[in-house]
């Protein structure tokens, strides 16, 4: 079985916002670091992310140029606590007066890794069992699973085949979406588009 890191699915997200439209590798390094880092200093919090995750923070930071600056958001969901990374772009639309960036993608807070991850999208039973069998059964495999589908803001559901008896692992999650600062203050105020779903087969299991 096949298992992608978190860096190498965030290089899928990113081809894949380029593909619809965002974009591709910037060159230098971004200009600034900042945004709503709660109690931790925003340079020194992404130190500690790119500490943790060298290779995931690298390539969200490679996809930021030398004219854009790094917006950092600490926000709550599900009594969870995640970190958002976006690309800002240095200067705001000179028509609609807001600044234009990109996600980099989802981080735990540090300290807090234990509750970080995308949840399982289960609506019958025999999901919940093989969810619940294979956590038993691949407890490593499954909380990667986990930790990847949340690096990419995604939901994990499973695709049951009881005809070839395998599970497939799949991520859905949104690419492309164009954020809006509008007081720059490096935190998203909303969206200029949506992007559009994908979903990614992480990996398969036997059906048990």
């Amino acid at each position: 079985m096949i298992l992608k890191t978190p860096s190498s699915l965030l290089i899928l997200a990113i081809a894949i916002a380029a593909a619809v439209g965002l974009p591709g590798r910037a060159t230098g390094e971004p200009t600034a670091i900042m945004g709503n880092c709660a109690e931790f200093d925003c340079v020194e919090l992404l130190n500690e992310l790119e500490a943790g995750f060298p290779e995931a923070i690298a390539e969200a930071k490679s996809q930021c140029s030398e004219n854009q600056f790094i917006g950092m958001n600490i926000w709550e969901q599900n009594d969870s606590r995640r970190v958002s990374l976006a690309c800002w772009n240095g200067e705001r639309d000179n028509n609609g007066g807001y600044r234009e960036g990109v996600s980099l993608g989802l981080f735990p807070v540090p300290g807090e890794e234990g509750s970080f991850g995308s949840s399982w999208g289960c609506s019958d039973r025999l999901c919940e069992e093989q969810v619940n069998t294979l956590k038993e059964t691949y407890p490593e495999e499954m909380r990667n699973h986990e930790l990847q589908c949340g690096f990419l803001g995604g939901d994990l559901y499973l695709l049951v085949s009881e005809t070839e008896q395998q599970v497939d692992i799949q991520c859905v999650f949104s690419a492309g979406a164009i954020f809006v600062d509008m007081d720059d203050d490096g935190v998203s105020d909303g969206e200029n588009s949506q992007g559009t779903f994908v979903d990614n087969i992480l990996g398969s299991f036997p059906m048990h």
